[in-house]
């Protein structure tokens, strides 16, 4: 019974963090802070792998934190876009775009690289990125910067969606992961750092055949609504988590290593990756 219960706790909360949070005008001491993590990952992983995230603001800001996401990237965009978050970790071309549209300040990086990884059935007779030609890929959906990196890494190639490859679209990167082994494609592209956290067990059934290049980390970024003092908090209890015992365990948990300030250069690297979403802001 005990079991039953906590398994069913469990669903109520992942199932939460798909709903869109009530933003506040401005955060005194007994409001919650929201905390939106961008979907990446299955709303069950969201809760097991950032719990602690949530703990460990909550604990520098005294204050509760609400841990939410959202059920797609585009409705995580246009939440992030009305500032339905007071804070956001999200992939860094997202980051990027929240703060040079919506008014986002980088507070962090996570330092592990955001890459994607071609992966393929153990006994298929996929060896290298050029024998994909005529093959159907699974990748998240184009917003995703792995998606925007492997679309342009293939067509470097002479692999082009729609002439001599098809690309297969799916909400995260747990799902895409797992589409040659379901028999819905003969390749997918997820996120490496997924791969190495949760994709272990299928060592033996699924191998790599390459990667996408690198980008940074994820963004932790502070809406125009968070006062000054709680942004310098946030930043200097991320910058020193790794020194806690509290924060390795996160950092392990989740392989982002540790956390650092996002420089200019790599900003203007992200910049690239934005610009559809600038242009259709000049829109008339």
């Amino acid at each position: 019974m005990l079991l039953i219960l906590r398994k069913s706790l469990f669903i109520i909360a992942a199932y939460l963090l798909t709903l869109s949070p009530i933003s506040n005008a401005s955060t005194p001491k007994d409001n919650p802070i929201t905390l939106g993590i961008f979907p990446y990952i299955s709303p069950g992983q969201m809760v097991k792998f950032h719990n602690d995230f949530k703990k460990i603001l909550s604990e520098a800001l005294e204050r509760k934190v609400i841990l939410v996401s959202a059920p797609s990237f585009k409705k995580f965009i246009q939440r992030t876009k009305q500032s339905q978050y007071d804070i956001i970790m999200t992939a860094p071309h997202l980051g990027r775009l929240a703060e040079v549209r919506d008014g986002y300040r980088p507070i962090v990086h996570t330092m592990h690289a955001i890459q994607g990884v071609y992966l393929v059935a153990k006994d298929s007779g996929i060896q290298r990125l050029e024998d994909l030609k005529g093959k159907t890929i699974t990748m998240v959906g184009r917003k995703a910067l792995v998606t925007q990196m492997a679309e342009k890494q293939l067509a470097s190639l002479g692999l082009k969606n729609g002439e001599n490859i098809s690309l297969r679209f799916t909400k995260t990167h747990n799902n895409a992961m797992y589409a040659p082994l379901r028999g819905e494609s003969e390749a997918s592209v997820p996120g490496i750092l997924l791969w190495q956290k949760i994709g272990q067990k299928e060592r033996e059934r699924i191998r790599a055949i390459g990667k996408t290049p690198a980008a940074p980390g994820f963004l932790v970024m502070a809406s125009s609504n968070v006062p000054e003092s709680d942004f310098h908090v946030i930043q200097r209890a991320l910058l020193d988590v790794h020194h806690t015992p509290h924060g390795k365990q996160y950092l392990e948990k989740t392989g982002f290593n540790r956390f650092d300030i996002l420089d200019d250069k790599e900003k203007k690297e992200l910049d690239p990756f934005i610009a559809n979403h600038l242009k259709k802001k000049k829109q008339p």
